[in-house]
């Protein structure tokens, strides 16, 4: 029992987590965009590590608004990826941010003594000792952020699931889009760190698409697995003494793997039913 109570605030978080970032998940595969969340994760990251190089705590407030502020610009540079023809360049682009800001953040925290720590903070996180403090402000701001979809639901449907010459958003649409995102990732790697956000980002939204074909089947396969995925991680790297981050991400990996299985299960069933 006592364990349990350990991990509950975690598996709060996780659940959060997988809620609203397997919708956002969703439209990254239909977008074919499918490293923006990393990218915009280590870019948050990113301006973790400047705050930390001025003296900022880098859980605090301070460290926050530099990740936010460096998420949002580059949210507003992705704004205008539509622009670009061709969905293998706008990958490279996407790469090529992910590449210098990682880089960036190494060459930040080299300069400091603590820097090597704080670096592995950043990718792998440390959801057992996340605070109710802070699951509050996350659920406040997802659940804002899932009213705003909700009630402009078809325009941001229309931007990522509508066929490719039949959108033609404006940039403000496109923006406040990646601006959410921003606002998403950024609250998450402060807790979670950039492994497990992009694990939850893209691993069950993708497992439900390998076993579901409609948007609303996969929200719910999607949720389903990442919770279970997130729960046997978060237990399994409690029980084992394994970093966090990495073990969550490990179990989450086997989910396509599993959804593959349960898809061929299912073949010989149905063509028994034929």
């Amino acid at each position: 029992m006592d364990a349990w109570l350990i991990l509950l605030p975690a598996f709060v978080l996780s659940a959060l987590m997988i809620f609203t970032h397997t919708y956002l998940g969703l439209h990254v595969l239909a977008r074919g965009v499918i490293f923006v969340d990393l990218a915009l994760a280590q870019v948050a990251a990113l301006g973790v590590s400047v705050a930390f190089l001025l003296g900022k705590e880098s859980h605090g407030l301070h460290a926050q608004l530099y990740a936010f502020g460096a998420t949002l610009i580059v949210a507003f540079a992705f704004a205008g990826l539509r622009r670009v023809p061709g969905k293998t360049t706008r990958e490279v682009i996407i790469g090529c941010v992910y590449v210098v800001a990682t880089s960036l953040t190494i060459v930040i925290l080299s300069r400091s003594s603590q820097g090597m720590e704080e670096l592995k903070s950043l990718f792998n996180g440390n959801i057992l000792w996340v605070r109710w403090q802070e699951i509050t402000v996350i659920a406040v701001a997802y659940g804002a952020l899932t009213l705003l979809h909700a009630v402009y639901r078809r325009r941001f449907l229309a931007l990522s699931f509508d066929g490719e010459e039949s959108r033609r958003p404006g940039f403000l649409w496109e923006f406040l889009f990646y601006a959410t995102f921003a606002i998403v990732i950024t609250l998450a790697v402060n807790v979670a760190g950039v492994l497990l956000v992009f694990a939850c980002l893209i691993i069950p939204a993708f497992s439900a698409s390998i076993l579901v074909s409609t948007l609303g089947k996969r929200l719910l396969v999607g949720w389903a697995f990442g919770v279970l995925g997130s729960i046997a991680g978060l237990w399994l790297s409690f029980s084992a003494d394994l970093p966090v981050g990495a073990t969550v991400v490990s179990v989450l990996g086997l989910l396509p793997v599993i959804a593959v299985g349960l898809k061929y299960a299912k073949r010989p069933a149905q063509e028994s039913n034929m």
